[in-house]
């Protein structure tokens, strides 16, 4: 093994263990979330408001977008 590979194995580890100590210390998935500090969602476990309204703001803007409108999905067999 070349001294390159080695640095390169140690930079993947140290990057391991930073995304590992990460994860550690958000302790939920919305801890990242602005609003985390009110969100009643955080507390109950409820559905979390800010992804509801992103995504439906999502499906209404692809559903104006998609030629023939609404949200038609296709499947393919």
């Amino acid at each position: 093994m070349s001294p390159a590979d080695i640095v390169i194995l140690l930079v993947i580890a140290a990057l391991l263990v930073l995304c590992a100590r990460s994860l550690r210390r958000s302790g939920a998935a919305c801890a990242g979330c602005g609003s985390a500090s009110s969100c009643s969602a955080h507390a109950t476990g409820a559905p979390c408001p800010a992804a509801s309204d992103m995504l439906r703001r999502a499906e209404s803007a692809l559903g104006q977008n998609v030629p023939g409108g609404g949200n038609r999905r296709e499947t393919h067999m």
